[in-house]
């Protein structure tokens, strides 16, 4: 059979189902629409096509066994594989796969989601940890999301030149966010956990004028938010909604607040903030910095700090707000937005 391209491994949303929106999934979506677009002949194993439809759960044999047999059926097709994977399938799906596509002469790509990747690898066994190591330097190409992950790769495997920047993308907004007057209209858009920070930011939200506003979009992953009196707090919770949904919501606010304590990569809803020119106040952690510089895209903060959270929101006034807005909307179309640089990746792809 002749040898015709790409062959993409990764997860996508369930549509059907209208779940699996996660960040790793949105992004394998921009990069297959992009493809598709453009004309670009591939084809797409789903490494999570199956759910529970009562509890939308991923659905653990089931994929196991699509994905293997897809994969074995469309690897002869291609001479190129590109694999998709957050830090769980870079160290227990990778290093097999890749040896299989290696000995069948296809050229091997991997696609790393998220910005853990360091703290990830210590959980694990030396044995695992060489073994994604040695297959991490047999690779033809790398792409990392976070600047911080791919200084952490070198110091794995070298400084090679095969290792490339593919940060967390979106398409230009239809309409962006036109700079107003800022009227304190707070949003927070992911999960209901205290790891995204949701405890510290309804007590700083507490210490607040009578005049600002918060609304809360996600799905609640904490227990103690179940049964949670959001009302007697002022602030309202929205469950959760789909990515597009989100894009639409989110520019109705003024300000992003995502107080998180985890080591996110470069969240998603960040990107969507400034690909609407919406200023972000974000916690000082994993790749968070290299994306929003404090006192230009908005304001970092320390994590679980309220006083730094309640001090970055009043310092944002009418007369500041606009520069915020113009700096973040500046931002999203140098970096992250999704034509460049897809045209980038595909470029190296081809060559």
């Amino acid at each position: 059979m002749k040898k015709k391209g790409l062959l993409i491994v990764g997860p996508l949303p369930n549509e059907k189902y209208n779940c699996q929106w996660g960040g790793a999934t949105i992004l394998m979506k921009n990069f297959c629409d992009y493809l598709c677009e453009k004309g670009i002949e591939h084809q797409f194993v789903q490494t999570n096509k199956y759910v529970n439809p009562q509890t939308l759960q991923l659905r653990p044999k089931a994929n196991k066994l699509h994905f293997i047999l897809h994969f074995a059926a469309s690897l002869p097709w291609c001479d190129t594989v590109m694999f998709n994977f957050s830090d769980h399938g870079t160290v227990y799906l990778f290093p097999q796969l890749s040896q299989i596509a290696h000995r069948m002469g296809k050229k091997v790509v991997l696609r790393k989601f998220g910005g853990s990747f360091d703290i990830y690898l210590r959980e694990v066994t030396s044995e695992k940890k060489q073994r994604v190591i040695n297959a991490l330097r047999e690779a033809d190409m790398i792409f990392f999301e976070t600047k911080a992950g791919i200084a952490h790769l070198k110091s794995l495997i070298g400084d090679t030149d095969k290792i490339h920047w593919f940060p967390n993308v979106r398409k230009a907004a239809p309409e962006r966010k036109a700079p107003k007057q800022f009227s304190g209209k707070l949003v927070f858009m992911s999960h209901i956990s205290d790891v995204k920070g949701v405890g510290v930011l309804l007590e700083a939200f507490s210490r607040l004028p009578k005049n600002y506003q918060l609304d809360v979009y996600g799905a609640i992953k904490d227990r103690r938010y179940e049964n949670f009196d959001w009302a007697s707090h002022r602030v309202s919770h929205i469950k959760e909604i789909s990515s597009d949904e989100a894009l639409s919501k989110l520019s109705e606010y003024d300000l992003l607040l995502l107080p998180s304590s985890y080591p996110e990569g470069y969240p998603g809803i960040i990107i969507d903030a400034l690909s609407l020119g919406i200023p972000v106040i974000a916690t000082r952690v994993g790749g968070i910095p290299e994306i929003i510089t404090s006192g230009r895209e908005g304001l970092l903060i320390e994590k679980a700090d309220v006083d730094s959270i309640v001090k970055a929101i009043l310092s944002v006034d009418a007369t500041n707000y606009p520069a915020y807005c113009e700096n973040a909307y500046r931002t999203f179309c140098n970096s992250f937005e999704s034509e460049k640089t897809n045209n980038r990746i595909l470029s190296l792809l081809i060559t």
